[in-house]
């Protein structure tokens, strides 16, 4: 599968938009695509306060949304299957994502396609976790030494990868067992480590540590208004009813 390495260099340029470096670009991800990432301490008013700080931070690259000023701007609604979407006035908004871990909210907005994002810390694999029901072994093995060579460790970041790709799949786990949704060989790169995970087509993820663990952003391409390995899971559902 190809890759499309995002570079030190143009990580560090896409800081430079952001004066307070609170706003998070990863430019490149995909050809042509830029994922905005943020996060604020746990809150009622986390969800709209970080959903408008990445409106009008996608605004200054998209003309589309340089007119979300506040909070009104928008209304948040939800997939038959759970995943969070927004309307911008009476239209369809940007696609966005939201992952709770350590008393924080962190949220991930694409300019276009489908994204995802998780955090994950290695205390949620430990007391006799079943992994053998979550992971290849050929994942773990392949990660290990990222996460130094510490089993729980590994598991987080390749759980961060998985949920980060099924939410970007735009279905989270209803559609997937853990283990169809496969994390390839690491690259690194771009102030972070790039994978592609396989979760009903290819998905273009990017990991980094976040404190003890791990955060993950992932980016699936858009097909006829539907993430295509949304639709295509959806399609089979319908199918089986």
């Amino acid at each position: 599968m190809r890759r499309n390495h995002l570079t030190s260099a143009e990580y560090l340029r896409s800081q430079d938009l952001f004066e307070q470096g609170t706003i998070h670009a990863l430019p490149g991800l995909t050809v042509g695509q830029t994922v905005f990432f943020a996060s604020a301490l746990s809150g009622r008013e986390a969800g709209p306060k970080l959903t408008l700080r990445l409106l009008q931070a996608l605004g200054r690259l998209d003309p589309r949304w340089r007119n979300a000023t506040d909070e009104n701007t928008f209304t948040f609604h939800k997939t038959p299957l759970g995943g969070p979407y927004l309307l911008v006035g009476d239209r369809q908004g940007p696609p966005l994502s939201f992952s709770h871990g350590e008393g924080r909210l962190w949220a991930a907005m694409g300019s276009h396609g489908c994204v995802g994002i998780d955090v994950a810390y290695p205390e949620e694999f430990t007391g006799g976790y079943p992994f053998k029901r979550a992971f290849r072994p050929e994942e773990l093995d392949c990660v290990r030494t990222l996460g130094h060579k510490n089993t729980a460790r590994a598991a987080a970041l390749i759980w961060s990868l998985k949920e980060a790709a099924v939410k970007a799949a735009g279905t989270g786990f209803n559609c997937y067992d853990p283990l169809e949704v496969r994390v390839g060989n690491p690259h690194i790169g771009g102030q972070g480590i790039l994978f592609d995970v396989w979760a009903g087509g290819s998905i273009s993820a990017w990991a980094r540590t976040e404190g003890r663990g791990w955060l993950a952003v992932a980016l699936a391409q858009r097909a006829s208004g539907h993430c295509a390995a949304g639709s295509f899971w959806l399609q089979n559902i319908a199918k089986r009813l």
